[in-house]
């Protein structure tokens, strides 16, 4: 019969995947160039236009649909964004594309 690891190891494996589990988050979570994000956001005061709640789901422009490979031709992506977040390692977004239906009345 084997015996039950002891307590420290058992803390010490735990520290290492939680530890294991921060780094990934960290890596995960690109921004976009700050520039880019006080353009955008001039364009839509310009425009009287609003980023897309399917895309901008965190307030970050490059989340959620932007980084996903999401068809943004779709009538719910209006205003629609696509970043590429490969920069800095992987730290850095950068919007590649924008798309905005304006109806003219």
């Amino acid at each position: 019969m084997a015996t039950p690891p002891s307590p420290s190891v058992l803390a010490i494996l735990f520290s290492c995947i939680c530890f294991s589990g921060l780094i990934e988050r960290s890596q995960a979570q690109a921004t976009t160039d700050p520039s880019e994000v006080r353009a955008l956001n001039s364009i839509f005061e310009q425009w009287e236009t609003k980023a897309g709640p399917l895309w901008n789901i965190s307030g970050e422009p490059c989340s959620g649909a932007a980084i996903d490979g999401t068809n943004f031709e779709d009538p719910a992506f209006n205003p629609a964004i696509i970043c590429n977040c490969s920069y800095d390692n992987e730290t850095t977004c950068h919007i590649t594309h924008l798309c905005v239906s304006l109806s003219v009345q």
